[in-house]
């Protein structure tokens, strides 16, 4: 047995992907409406899929000590992405007369390509984010941001977080990870991971005015819950 023993974020991405296919697979006659391939077959072959590489690769205590773990990075991640919104925030008021000025920075700081999936819990887009905000956030650019009234103690945190962030690199996604697992292995996981995403993104639409579904198909939602009841099959 190759026992995933390394990973955290990859330990609650498995659980967390198999959480949210239990709920796809429990409302699955009302959403397969909205989509050719998705059928109770589909749903079944997800779970039956990610139950067999939670099996086969995981073992019982493996999986509670990384939950118990967990709660440490979760707290980073809600703390970062409550930061870079306020910025993103303060940033709309303070430039709000200069559109242009906006939109580049946004580009610059990693917004444009990484905010969306990083506030759905994307874990590996918000340190991408926070990797690329350090970056390209140079001492010229500190100086007018912070000119307008932005607090420099705000600032200071958001460019702490790449540092933070940084030794659970190998971790926010299967295929960068260090365990030794076979090529075939990390395929099947990030095309698990993927489809799950997409599922989210779909329901999320569809379930727009229903919170409660809502929140069944949001990935970080989902993670951020998860307990040691997770670890029962489902």
């Amino acid at each position: 047995m190759n026992v995933i023993s390394t990973c955290l974020t990859g330990t609650a991405t498995i659980l967390t992907c198999r959480k949210i296919a239990q709920s796809f697979s429990e409302n699955i006659y009302e959403l397969s409406s909205i989509r050719r391939n998705w059928s109770p077959e589909y749903a079944g072959n997800l779970k039956e899929r990610i139950e067999g590489i939670i099996n086969q690769y995981f073992t019982h205590e493996t999986l509670v000590g990384h939950l118990e773990k967990n709660g440490q990075f979760y707290d980073l991640m809600i703390a970062s992405l409550k930061d870079i919104s306020v910025f993103r925030a303060e940033m709309k008021v303070d430039f709000h007369h200069d559109k242009t000025f906006i939109n580049q920075t946004f580009d610059s700081l990693g917004y444009v390509d990484y905010y969306s999936d990083a506030k759905n819990g994307d874990h590996f887009s918000l340190y991408k984010m926070m990797a690329t905000f350090r970056r390209n956030m140079t001492p010229e650019l500190q100086q007018i941001v912070l000119a307008r009234g932005m607090d420099h103690i705000l600032l200071d945190r958001l460019l702490s977080y790449k540092e933070k962030l940084a030794e659970l690199k190998n971790c926010f996604d299967i295929s960068y990870g260090k365990d030794q697992l076979s090529a075939d292995l990390k395929r099947e996981i990030n095309a698990i991971y993927s489809e799950v995403k997409d599922i989210c993104r779909i329901a999320n639409a569809y379930y727009e005015f229903d919170p409660g579904m809502r929140d069944k198909f949001n990935f970080y939602k989902v993670m951020i819950k998860l307990k040691k009841s997770s670890l029962k099959p489902v």
